[in-house]
């Protein structure tokens, strides 16, 4: 695909509107999938191919998506990715240097053959959770138990029962709910889970208390059996990494976060959902091996070495903190960044304290411990953690940098903290890109030595209210308030206003400016909301004084669609998405929902290859003739009622006094 050049970018105050970075969704479950940002597969590929950057290598100071490096690496770049986490970083390991499906297979094995209480561990596991069949009374191995946890106990279970062959759910019994509050928390397991991440007098020991709560007592009994045993018995250490990959699924299965029936697909916060899945450990095991047995990259893994030569096409990890990298990089420096920023997620990282703990020892947790301390996370701390780590990183690249970020998940909240970090170390935007509905935005930065520049009060409320009335003139059609706001603070960021305000500010500069957008906004003289609750990000927003004409984002959009499938005849969805994203920039970015709508209007697909055809009656001869009589039923009709009737295309109704009192286009 052709780089991009001069017709694909205009520019809006100033800032560079960059088509989206356009990928397909993955189809392949991957580990830990619902705690990493989603980025769809192809996006980093598509941002080194398409928006001029350096060959490499780049610097990825987060280390928050496996996808950054794997797509960096496969590009033939070289990428520096710093990952403080030690899950983070196990994963990124298991990504770029998949476990082999014969590999997880024999760990589980191993796994199921250590004895326990006269029999095997995986007997042992999978009599934790059994119960028997409603339909024959077969005795089975419940695949998971649905909590009520207003209840305090489970109310179905979902199983298959190898004597009748029902595979379903059914009513958890008495024996069931008994059996299941055997197990209470403050046994001998959860001391001793509790013992391995605090100790007595660790002034984190009650956080880490706190976190063990999200574990039913039948789980923790169970993954502290399983963890006890492992640490006491010697294993090669070829198949320690795959007995590892294994031990984490089952730490992350085990906990209350698993919504039911559906709910939070990507929780953030560390509380049991009010009605979750307990799932049966082992069971979670014999999954995580296919989860777990990835396609190889055939890309380049290597740990960080002082003077080390960065190679392109691989990726060198840094499992230490950017301070100490600058040390070790000394007087070098990378030409790019290349990163996806992390939203707030305290379920995770507070999970990945206890995982470390339990899988690699307290030692190694100690750079991720600090999360069990922290309960929330709102966007103000967030903007001042990006902060922090990019003027840590800031050293470690060259003066004009660019810094390529993408922003899966880019909320409004997400969006302000994204651009005051970025901003407040001293980067420059130079293109952006947002989509509303999906919530899909990149951001280009550069380096910048400019000096921050102040505003009065005044000119900066003047100008937030000239940018969200621009980008309602740009799209000409009632939008979200994501939009508006976005528009708002990329404005902020242009101006290289955001620094200053958090030197005068400090934490408090999101909420400030927040308050001020929210002024803005809902200011009735100038905006009305049409619909939504009392929350003023609900609705859509327009103005009092709309344009008297140009056509909405609406109709380019399904103008666009039309002529592309009339010009190419067959299409895939993905790729018409690219199309659409490079004719319509920035803040124009057409929702993905709309453009399947379109294309569900006009053609007919998929067909086995996922291509979409134009329909017969849209060709544009059939359109035509459809056009023609149309005119003729509506010339027809003016007549009869009386009216003038003028031209074509807009045909007029003109009354006698020679107004014009209706127009069809």
């Amino acid at each position: 695909m052709e780089t991009l050049t001069a017709r694909h970018l205009t520019y809006t105050h100033d800032v560079m509107d960059i088509p989206l970075p356009v990928g397909h969704s993955r189809v392949q479950d991957a580990p830990l999938q619902r705690f990493f940002p989603p980025v769809d597969e192809g996006v980093i590929d598509c941002i080194l191919r398409e928006y001029g950057l350096p060959d490499g290598p780049f610097l990825d100071p987060f280390g928050a998506s496996p996808r950054v490096a794997l797509e960096a690496a496969r590009a033939g770049a070289a990428i520096l990715v710093v990952a403080n986490n030690p899950i983070n970083r196990f994963v990124l390991e298991r990504t770029l240097q998949p476990l082999r499906k014969d590999e997880l297979r024999s760990a589980l094995a191993h796994l199921g053959a250590m004895p326990k209480d006269g029999t095997r561990m995986e007997r042992f596991l999978l009599d934790l959770y059994a119960s028997h069949c409603a339909r024959c009374g077969e005795r089975v191995s419940v695949d998971y138990f649905v909590w009520d946890r207003d209840l305090g106990g489970p109310s179905h279970k979902v199983y298959t029962c190898d004597r009748c062959a029902y595979a379903g759910e059914a009513a958890a019994t008495d024996a069931d709910w008994e059996r299941a509050l055997n197990y209470s928390r403050r046994g001998l397991h959860h001391a001793m889970a509790l013992e391995q991440v605090a100790p007595a007098g660790d002034p984190d020991r009650r956080h880490a208390e706190a976190a063990l709560s999200v574990y039913p007592g039948r789980a923790l009994y169970a993954l502290t059996t399983l963890l006890n045993k492992v640490a006491q018995l010697r294993i090669e250490p070829g198949l320690r990494p795959a007995i590892d990959a294994l031990l984490l699924s089952a730490l992350d299965a085990a906990n209350a976060l698993w919504s039911y029936p559906e709910g939070r697909a990507r929780p953030r916060l560390l509380s049991a959902s009010p009605r979750f899945r307990e799932h049966n450990v082992w069971r979670a095991m014999e999954r995580a091996v296919a989860s777990w047995a990835l396609e190889d990259p055939e890309v380049e893994l290597l740990d960080w070495e002082e003077d080390q030569r960065l190679e392109p096409g691989g990726v060198t990890l840094y499992a230490g903190s950017l301070r100490r990298l600058r040390e070790a990089l000394g007087d070098s420096r990378l030409p790019a960044i290349l990163t996806v920023p992390p939203r707030p997620n305290q379920a995770y990282w507070t999970l990945s304290a206890l995982w470390t703990a339990w899988l690699w020892g307290r030692e190694t947790a100690v750079n991720v411990k600090v999360a069990l301390r922290r309960r929330r996370y709102d966007w103000a701390w967030h903007a001042g953690a990006l902060r922090t780590v990019l003027q840590n990183a800031s050293p470690l690249v060259e003066a004009g940098a660019p810094a390529a970020a993408y922003l899966p998940e880019a909320e409004p909240g997400f969006v302000a903290a994204a651009l005051l970090g970025f901003g407040g170390a001293g980067f420059k935007i130079c293109g952006r890109a947002l989509r509303a509905h999906e919530k899909q935005g990149f951001i280009l930065w550069e380096l910048s030595e400019d000096q921050p520049r102040t505003a009065s009060d005044a000119r900066m409320k003047a100008d937030m209210r000239e940018a969200a009335i621009s980008v309602l003139h740009a799209r000409n059609e009632p939008t979200p308030y994501g939009m508006l706001h976005a528009s708002i603070w990329f404005m902020l960021a242009e101006r290289g206003w955001l620094a200053p305000a958090w030197e005068t500010l400090g934490k408090a500069t999101l909420q400030t400016i927040g308050e001020r957008v929210a002024d803005v906004v809902g200011d009735e003289k100038v905006f009305v909301r049409l619909g939504g609750g009392a929350d003023p990000e609900s609705g859509l927003y327009w103005l009092c004084a709309p344009p008297e004409q140009g056509e909405s984002l609406s109709d380019r959009v399904e103008k666009l669609v039309v002529a592309t499938l009339r010009e190419q005849e067959t299409i895939r969805v993905d790729a018409l998405d690219r199309i659409a994203c490079r004719e319509l920039l920035g803040l124009l970015t057409p929702d993905q929902r709309f453009l399947r709508a379109c294309l569900s209007s006009y053609a007919e697909g998929p067909d086995p290859e996922g291509k979409w055809r134009l329909r017969d009656e849209d060709r544009p001869e059939a359109r035509s003739r459809d056009c023609a009589e149309m005119r003729s039923l509506l010339t027809e009709l003016g007549h009869s009622l009386g009216w003038e009737v003028e031209g074509e295309n807009p045909l007029l109704w003109v009354d006698g006094q020679g107004e014009v009192r209706f127009g069809f286009r």
